[in-house]
């Protein structure tokens, strides 16, 4: 879905619910074929390039700088879901809509993308502004990490983010990022929880006052790391920790963060 970081996302049951619009197209079967892909801005092929490679899995992905063009070279499933992509992506100027496409024989592959980007703690003296290529990566790596999304991919022109994933990873990767976009104003000390009906681990997010410095965060992720979970992520921007992991080790993280914070 796109969506400016720093305003919540509804709170939905599903990833399908949750966004505006879904691309469900006819099956064009599994034949091989050779696409070619217009994109509006030549400067962005190689970006584009990137996304379509993270994303789709295609065979052959060329680019024609002189034409503005990408061909893709794949099953006939894959090249649709790459010219969709770009199509998304391509968009300078991101609105405040959500756009999902699903795989026509597989209704739980799906691939979102979310525009347009902003970072910045919603608060009385924060100052949200466009997500940098670093904001993107760090929340590429939080859906990577914790989701377990490994097709994720970020795109800097337009503050932009694409993965792949199932439902439950979707619905995940959505609230995660409607939870880092809504950081509480007061009582910073409460840790946010959910948890994966999928495989039932736990997971925690930690919010800090906005003069935490990004050591001081990197030092208590150093220590839940040694001491508790193994996948824990630093968003900086939004002055955050986020972890995933058993009940047993989202507890003893609550417990260094608790003690850090003294």
């Amino acid at each position: 879905m796109k969506v400016a970081l720093f305003l919540a996302l509804p709170a939905l049951a599903s990833s399908q619910a949750a966004l505006t619009s879904w691309t469900h197209s006819a099956d064009p079967g599994s034949g091989m074929v050779a696409r070619e892909i217009v994109v509006t801005r030549s400067d962005w092929l190689k970006e584009a390039v990137a996304a379509i490679h993270a994303v789709a899995k295609t065979q052959k992905i060329s680019s024609d700088q002189a034409n503005q063009s990408i061909t893709v070279e794949g099953n006939a499933r894959e090249a649709g879901l790459a010219e969709w992509l770009i199509g998304e992506l391509d968009n300078p100027s991101p609105g405040p809509t959500g756009h999902g496409y699903i795989m026509p024989q597989d209704a739980d592959d799906v691939t979102l993308v979310i525009g347009g980007l902003r970072v910045g703690a919603p608060t009385p003296s924060g100052t949200a502004r466009a997500a940098t290529l670093a904001d993107l990566q760090e929340m590429g790596n939080a859906i990577r990490v914790l989701c377990d999304i490994a097709r994720t991919e970020v795109y800097p022109p337009t503050n932009a983010l694409a993965w792949r994933g199932k439902g439950w990873q979707n619905d995940f990767a959505l609230w995660l990022l409607r939870e880092l976009g809504s950081p509480p104003a007061v009582n910073r000390t409460a840790p946010i929880s959910y948890r994966l009906s999928q495989t039932s681990p736990s997971v925690r997010i930690f919010f800090f006052a906005p003069e935490t410095s990004i050591e001081e965060l990197r030092q208590m992720v150093n220590a839940i790391r040694s001491k508790a979970a193994q996948r824990v992520v630093v968003i900086g921007a939004e002055r955050a920790i986020a972890l995933r992991g058993t009940d047993i080790e989202a507890a003893a993280a609550e417990r260094i963060v608790a003690a850090a914070r003294r």
